[in-house]
């Protein structure tokens, strides 16, 4: 005969924990989106260029992971507080595999990112300490920003491990 061990329910405290990283999660990639988007430097005095995020792929593919995280991050934390007051489990595989892909597309973005400034900075040279200089800050508190989101998602992902059903 087989024997089934009942399904053992996460505490409340863990939902809880995993609605608030899921909302710190999303503001941190809010953030970092903003001050990517945001983040514009004109030198129209030497060679009349502008740097965009949009003009390197680096950054264009950290905006692209960090748009779907946060999308994924509002969706997430809103279908918790609903199945929180609905009392009910849903389909825990689902957000387990789903928060182990996001947040492994949230780090790769921001990989890209770093990747990506110290890219340019090498490509400007050394005239680039006065003039870029804000630009690259500000293109390091986004890329520091989307890694802080990715540590939240990852350790979202560890706490929605443990609403796995434990089996003998």
């Amino acid at each position: 005969m087989e024997t089934h061990t009942p399904v053992v329910l996460p505490p409340r405290s863990s939902k809880y924990a995993n609605i608030g990283l899921r909302v710190l999660t999303a503001t941190l990639l809010f953030m970092s989106l903003v001050i990517l988007v945001t983040n514009v430097r004109s030198n129209f005095r030497y060679t009349k260029k502008t740097l965009h995020f949009y003009d390197r792929v680096g950054y264009r593919y950290m905006a692209g992971a960090v748009a779907i995280g946060l999308a994924y991050s509002i969706l997430q934390a809103v279908t918790a507080v609903v199945r929180l007051k609905k009392h009910d489990q849903g389909n825990i595989l689902l957000d387990f595999y789903g928060d182990k892909v996001i947040s492994t597309i949230i780090a790769t973005g921001a990989v890209a990112g770093f990747a990506m400034t110290g890219e340019l900075q090498r490509d400007i040279g050394k005239d680039w300490s006065d003039y870029y200089n804000k630009y690259f800050r500000m293109s390091y508190a986004a890329d520091g920003l989307a890694f802080l989101g990715f540590v939240c998602a990852f350790i979202s992902s560890v706490v929605s491990s443990y609403a796995l059903p434990k089996r003998i």
